[in-house]
């Protein structure tokens, strides 16, 4: 009569090395869940995904919760020296915002030096400003250190803090500057001729002014033409002000702007 099998036994054999005293005991059950465990774990696991991928299993597992997905993509843009901006009002899934933000930022990433015709622009690891060049009376304005300061032969902070707010991105050309900080704000300075500075009149601005009248958007891009600018939104639009001439400003027509105006043709487009 032949001897039954033995049954194969579910616990691990313990180890005899010194190390083996602090691993788990046999007895204690591996997870029955994901998310059983340590949080620290899955989220450095989800960084290492894309983070649409991280939205959808996000939308379509039980396993996860809205947190983890958030951190996980937060962790994954921190990792590529992202900053990701806060979510606006009126976005209502976080997980969509975040997604969004990170792959944008990916493929668009922020413009940490701009050089201008005559002038080099920089942005320093504590979010400031600094500037070099020359700025000739028919360029006024260029440097952004005020009325009296034309030339500056190596990179010097600009005495403007911007609001006290990191700057994420800079945009130079001949006769202006725009900057963009880290809460979606947008500084201009230099030539205000046809508008192109965006403060509802052509004044030359000697450092760095707030457009108010993007005050209410969250500007994720900005963009400085020879004699206008473009700014990109958090929502998809677009907005344009400066010189119109020759329909650049895409407003179907070839009327100047003081102050920014969306380009409806583009509205609806993400």
């Amino acid at each position: 009569m032949s001897t039954p099998p033995r049954r194969r036994s579910r616990r691990l054999a313990t180890g005899a090395t010194a190390s083996s005293a602090a691993a788990p005991s046999p007895d204690t059950p591996p997870p029955a869940r994901l998310l059983d465990l340590p949080t620290e774990l899955l989220v450095r696991a989800l960084s290492r995904c894309d983070p649409a991928d991280i939205a959808r299993v996000a939308a379509v597992s039980l396993l996860f919760h809205a947190s983890l997905a958030l951190e996980g993509i937060r962790l994954w843009a921190q990792e590529r020296g992202f900053e990701l901006p806060a979510q606006p009002e009126g976005e209502s899934c976080a997980v969509r915002w975040l997604c969004y933000s990170a792959l944008l930022r990916e493929s668009n990433p922020p413009a940490r030096a701009a050089a201008g015709e005559r002038h080099s622009l920089f942005i320093d690891g504590e979010g400031r400003l600094s500037s070099c060049g020359s700025t000739p009376p028919y360029y006024p304005g260029l440097l952004g250190h005020g009325e009296g300061v034309t030339r500056l032969n190596t990179p010097t902070r600009l005495p403007s803090t911007l609001g006290d707010e990191r700057v994420e991105s800079v945009s130079a050309r001949g006769w202006h500057s725009l900057a963009l900080t880290a809460g979606g704000a947008v500084w201009s300075w230099g030539s205000g001729v046809f508008g192109r500075l965006g403060h509802s009149d052509e004044h030359t601005q000697w450092q760095p002014k707030k457009i108010e009248a993007l005050a209410g958007q969250r500007v994720i891009a900005v963009s400085a033409g020879t004699a206008h600018s473009l700014a990109r939104t958090a929502d998809g639009s677009v907005w344009s002000w400066g010189y119109g001439s020759r329909g650049r400003l895409g407003h179907g027509d070839q009327q100047s702007q003081l102050i920014p105006k969306k380009v409806e043709a583009l509205a609806g487009r993400r």
